[in-house]
């Protein structure tokens, strides 16, 4: 899958967007707009995501990969994607067949319900743009991340977030099911 991805959405800046990675743990950013000095017009560009050297931030995505599997960090926003269309979600990991398209939205604490429904048009468009591109299989099951700084109850109690996973699957294709997680972390096992 990865070598399909290569090849469909190349990069679109001087550094690669896909990196692979076999660390039991780590974690994955969406860096913040840089901020411009005074007098300074020039456009700002946003970075691509990344995997985080160091300390976790709050506003990071926990990956778990206790098998020590390759996983590839696909950089798509800004990468894959002009840093000018933030119609795409951030980024997505790949594991063989296994794709999970993340998308970051971090803010205060409240209006956390804000923050998912935003992420739902970014990941529709991504997953469509895949599936267009024959890189995710027609009646597969795609996985769909919001990190947007807190994590639901597995299996959800929230009629909201249900009702996020029913329009997500409404703006994709008939073809594909997306399963909606709130979440920091995810696990290949």
């Amino acid at each position: 899958m990865i070598a399909l991805i290569q090849e469909k959405f190349p990069s679109r800046i001087a550094t690669p967007c896909v990196s692979s990675h076999t660390d039991t743990e780590f974690h994955v950013y969406d860096p913040p707009l840089t901020v411009r000095a005074e007098g300074d017009t020039s456009p700002i560009r946003r970075q691509p995501c990344s995997r985080r050297i160091g300390e976790p931030q709050e506003a990071d995505l926990k990956v778990s990969n206790p098998q020590a599997h390759i996983i590839h960090l696909v950089a798509i926003d800004a990468c894959s994607y002009l840093s000018d269309d933030a119609t795409r979600c951030d980024c997505a990991l790949v594991r063989d067949q296994d794709i999970r398209f993340v998308e970051f939205k971090h803010g205060t604490k409240t209006r956390r319900s804000e923050r998912v429904k935003s992420c739902i048009p970014q990941l529709a468009a991504t997953i469509n743009d895949y599936f267009k591109a024959g890189i995710i299989a027609p009646k597969s099951v795609v996985l769909a991340i919001a990190c947007v700084g807190f994590q639901e109850e597995f299996p959800p109690r929230s009629a909201q977030l249900e009702a996020r996973q029913a329009q997500l699957n409404l703006l994709v294709g008939d073809d594909i099911v997306v399963e909606l997680i709130v979440t920091d972390s995810t696990t290949f096992a």
